[in-house]
């Protein structure tokens, strides 16, 4: 039985962000000069994280694209005929593709940072008021990180991955945002 597209995209970036974190954890120890031993309790976090964060940006990705479809068919010539097997030809739309982009940068840049900081706040355990301060020296921090990296991710993302395939080429691109995102939160 297939899983589900969901949990199979959770599943991955899950398994990819925790190889982010124990390559975070190895880089860290060797910045530190000291012998690598793996923290299980950062390890579980942050694989944690990608169980609640996952689904929400593999819906997230969704709804951008039935809101705003990236290609729009083009008509088949009228020679052709019904016979005729090749798909249809797909054209970018340019209009709808920056309008993504854009609200994914801004918008959901901006949710999938707060969602991350209360997160790992949670998981760690912190009270309310700590979470809070937390979110708020973090946010911009982040997001001004974020955009040196994710506006690049979100033009492939948009352009040339299949939309079923974007939280998986996002979560390969999170590998490096998770290696950032390890060794700041260390």
């Amino acid at each position: 039985m297939a899983l589900p597209p969901i949990a199979k995209a959770t599943l991955q970036a899950a398994l990819i962000n925790a190889g982010s974190n124990v390559l975070a954890q190895s880089i860290q120890s060797y910045r530190d000069a000291k012998p690598f031993e793996l923290d299980l309790q950062t390890l579980f976090q942050f694989t944690t994280c990608a169980f609640v964060t996952s689904p929400l940006t593999f819906l997230w990705l969704e709804a951008l694209e039935s809101a705003l479809p990236g290609f729009d068919e083009k008509p088949r010539p009228k020679a052709l005929t019904e016979k005729d097997d090749k798909p249809k030809q797909k054209k970018l739309n340019v209009k709808n593709t920056l309008a993504k982009i854009v609200i994914d940068q801004v918008i959901g840049g901006a949710w999938a940072t707060v969602l991350f900081s209360m997160t790992m706040g949670l998981l760690r355990g912190q009270e309310y008021g700590v979470i809070v301060d937390q979110v708020r020296n973090e946010f911009w921090p982040l997001l001004i990180a974020g955009f040196k990296l994710w506006p690049l991710v979100s033009i492939l993302n948009f352009t040339v991955v299949p939309a079923d395939k974007r939280l998986l080429v996002g979560s390969i691109f999170g590998v490096i945002w998770g290696v950032y995102l390890s060794l700041m939160s260390a």
